[in-house]
């Protein structure tokens, strides 16, 4: 066992007149490889638990196993039925969840301090002794399938699915499409394989905010998962599309779901920090430029919003918007034009410390109280992978100039480089 290291996050000056400190915590490495962060709670009874997985789709050997496998845990495990876990969870008054995303399974906990100790080991066997019935495993086939049937009928769904699969590539695992297919070729030994190899603790990071444990605690706790000692980092071909323009059409739709952009980057490159700013002032938040000349002034779009969707290994930028079919072209034009004026123009001065002070205050709440910071901790260290991200991004916010916002908008957004898919 090895010692418990405390932690103090840098103290930030967060604007002219306040300053930003983030609490202590605490890490603690357990012998069999996991690693938890320990984050004491100010609100005496109640604790929050995570589970993060560093799977998801990105340690597939079978499309579509990440997710399923995620969704069948808690149906049946050595010593528990489907009913007596439900009962158990329901009788113990916790809130929990589980799922799979493509980088990350995380499973989440909040219950009462006094029957902490209690849900915790039992959730422990719900992740490491899992037996997947047969039964319950083609109930949620059926389910998986009749859920991919409704979204199909949605158009904002359609439009992700094919701009997504188009930048990443189709077979990859950020581009790959959920079919009937997929899923009914899944079987047990799929799910028992994945989490075999992907339920390990040298995948596994824990976030806790209550009263304080021990380094004894959290070994009697997380000792029982297995190291299988293979923690490659993981390799993804990267894919470069062509620029495209399609629509799918979709019968019974009023309205047409449009996505515009293009790859970018993953969340822990360098100029991840400058582009959420330019982001930010593009399209956002509620008084952005999108939103306020071409829903606000020209009354093209029900809703429109732009995005950095980035992810471990790679990532995108994308604008969304809900329209009529008759304003796409128009909307798709305004769209570039408005990209084209954070190339050519210089972002007013005004227009720029209203965004400092909207994301100032944005910091802010994800820092306000121990639940919100261990939330946030979570994100720096399996997201950006370092704490040192937070700093970058209050100093990016603080001091980016007009015309680094320039620079970063003339080599990502270029309008004539990004494609155009909608549905509707």
């Amino acid at each position: 066992m090895k010692e418990i290291v405390q932690q103090e996050w840098p103290l930030i000056i967060a604007g002219p007149n306040w300053e930003l400190k983030l609490p202590e915590f605490d890490t603690i490495q357990i012998s069999n490889g996991a690693l938890v962060y320990s984050l004491k709670s100010n609100k005496e009874g109640l604790c929050y638990l995570e589970f993060v997985f560093e799977n998801g789709r990105l340690t597939e050997h079978k499309k579509l196993s990440s997710r399923m496998c995620a969704s069948q845990i808690q149906e049946g495990t050595q010593k528990f039925s489907n009913p007596e876990i439900v009962d158990f969870f329901d009788y113990y008054g916790c809130s929990y969840s589980i799922h799979a995303d493509l980088d990350f399974t995380v499973m989440s906990l909040s219950c009462l301090e006094k029957h902490f100790e209690t849900i915790a080991k039992f959730v422990v066997d719900l992740l490491t002794t899992p037996i997947f019935p047969e039964d319950q495993l083609v109930k949620g086939k059926v389910f998986l399938s009749s859920q991919l049937s409704h979204q199909l009928t949605e158009p904002d769904f359609v439009s992700y699915r094919e701009f997504t699969a188009h930048l990443y590539g189709s077979h990859s695992p950020y581009g790959y499409n959920s079919t009937p297919e997929l899923i009914a070729d899944l079987n047990r030994e799929d799910l028992i394989l994945y989490h075999q190899e992907n339920y390990v603790a040298n995948r596994l990071k824990v976030f806790y905010c209550g009263a304080s444990k021990g380094l004894e605690f959290w070994e009697r706790l997380l000792g029982i998962f297995p190291n299988h000692g293979k923690n490659e980092p993981v390799k993804m071909t990267i894919h470069h599309p062509e620029v495209l323009n399609h629509h799918t059409a979709m019968a019974n739709c009023s309205q047409t779901s449009l996505k515009i952009g293009l790859k970018l980057f993953p969340k822990t490159h360098d100029d991840y920090y400058g582009m959420y700013m330019l982001n930010t002032i593009l399209g956002d938040y509620f008084g952005s430029r999108l939103m306020h000349h071409i829903r606000e002034e020209h009354g093209l779009t029900y809703d429109i919003h732009s995005t950095i969707d980035a992810q471990t290994h790679d990532g995108c930028f994308y604008i969304s918007a809900e329209l009529n079919p008759e304003s796409r072209e128009k909307s798709i034009e305004m769209i570039k034009k408005e990209i084209k004026k954070l190339r050519s123009k210089p972002v007013p001065e005004q227009e720029l410390n209203m965004v400092r002070n909207y994301l100032n205050g944005h910091l802010l709440r994800l820092v306000d109280g121990p639940f919100q910071s261990i939330l946030f901790l979570k994100i720096l260290l399996t997201e950006f992978k370092t704490l040192e991200a937070f700093d970058k991004l209050v100093q990016k916010i603080r001091y980016v100039d007009q015309k680094d916002l320039m620079a970063l908008a003339n080599q990502y957004l270029i309008a004539e480089e990004m494609s155009v898919f909608s549905a509707g």
